[in-house]
């Protein structure tokens, strides 16, 4: 709001690439560069995945898989995680560690882009209600995979059923048996899902200090399922192998909400330091700790920069002749005739004010004001 503000008062006129939309009301930029969000946070979750369960006396075929940034492209990383698929598929997991399961939140660019990558390796798609299941009887050859959609977790407080329309106009009115029906059975979550302030968590820090099955009864904390001796698929280890300390090894938060879906990710981790560790008490960054691994790169595009610099350059470059037209000192209304619809429609601000288009802006800010 203050880069906003500053924006206003030296009359800048600013065309936000986002709000480029085609002619299907979807914004090309914002598609392609979540895509690679995706990719990006699934690799880089893969390779900690390795490195983790390295640091609890697992070796596993994820060690093939580097950081994101240190490929040349995506076609490298892709060739990564097929080499690690191929592992797996001839049974160089270890047992010890059980079948493994990947939760994929949100239906956008981002969880598409995340799938994509994970596709590389031998995986089975499934219900996110087959999980459980999994956990008890699934191989190691594969990993399998589900997609929890907004039905399968969300309940009304009275009715105890999911209505969209409902859920959209007043997401208060509704609670997430995520914790209990489905994040016992799963060992990397990959949040790619848009979370309203008022909705409920996907996560919170009791709900993750139960997951991990933390001596918490002691202090009142309800510990769901009894804690991982009880969660399926949990092993006890095995010959020079010892037993992980709960299920749930790895979360990748692409969608970077900081206090958002997932309480305990209250701080975005960096490329230069991607990852903490975190017991939903408190986070410390590496690998090593109790708890959860956790990756929340919030620039994630980034670490592909040449796909990211030809994508947004190839969406961008046609409007950049219409760009060089602008003159900032005459009306907007002068000089509309210059731009396209699609650029009118992306302009915020100009001459001193908002555009009636996103004059929606100050009155938010009123009502957070009142609110605070």
């Amino acid at each position: 709001m203050p880069m906003l503000d500053a924006i206003l008062e030296k009359n800048i006129r600013i065309f936000d690439y986002e709000m480029m939309l085609d002619e299907a009301g979807v914004s090309p930029v914002a598609g392609a560069m979540g895509r690679l969000a995706g990719i990006s946070g699934m690799i880089n979750i893969l390779h900690a995945m390795g490195t983790r369960l390295l640091a609890l006396g697992h070796h596993t075929p994820f060690l093939r898989i580097g950081l994101t940034h240190s490929y040349r492209n995506i076609e490298m990383c892709r060739q990564a995680v097929r080499d690690c698929g191929y592992d797996i598929a001839l049974g160089r997991m270890p047992e010890s560690i059980g079948p493994l399961t990947f939760l994929f939140t949100g239906s956008g660019y981002v969880s598409k882009g995340a799938q994509e990558m994970l596709k590389e390796l031998p995986v089975k798609f499934v219900d996110p209600t087959e999980l459980r299941d999994i956990c008890a009887s699934g191989d190691t050859t594969r990993v399998y995979a589900a997609v929890l959609s907004r039905h399968h977790h969300l309940r009304q407080k009275e009715s105890g059923r999911y209505d969209e329309k409902e859920y959209t106009a007043h997401p208060e009115k509704y609670v997430s048996i995520f914790a209990e029906q489905f994040a016992p059975y799963v060992s990397c979550l990959v949040n790619g899902m848009y979370w309203p302030a008022a909705g409920p968590r996907l996560l919170t820090n009791v709900d993750l200090q139960g997951l991990l099955g933390n001596n918490m009864a002691a202090n009142g904390v309800r510990i769901p399922n009894g804690g991982p001796d009880e969660v399926p698929g949990c092993t006890s280890g095995g010959p020079g192998y010892p037993p992980l300390p709960q299920r749930l090894i790895a979360v990748s938060d692409i969608s970077a909400d900081e206090g958002g879906s997932l309480e305990f990710m209250t701080e975005c981790t960096s490329m230069d330091s991607p990852f903490e560790v975190s017991d939903g008490t408190k986070s410390v960054p590496g690998i090593m700790g109790d708890g959860v691994v956790v990756c929340s790169v919030d620039n994630l595009p980034a670490q592909l920069p040449r796909e990211a610099t030809d994508i947004f350059g190839g969406q961008l470059l046609p409007y950049v002749w219409e760009m060089l037209h602008s003159v900032t000192e005459v009306p907007f209304e002068s000089q509309a005739h210059l731009f396209s619809k699609t650029l009118q429609d992306a302009t915020i601000a100009s001459n001193g004010k908002l555009r009636p288009k996103y004059e929606y802006i100050s009155e938010l800010r009123a009502s957070k004001n009142k609110q605070q």
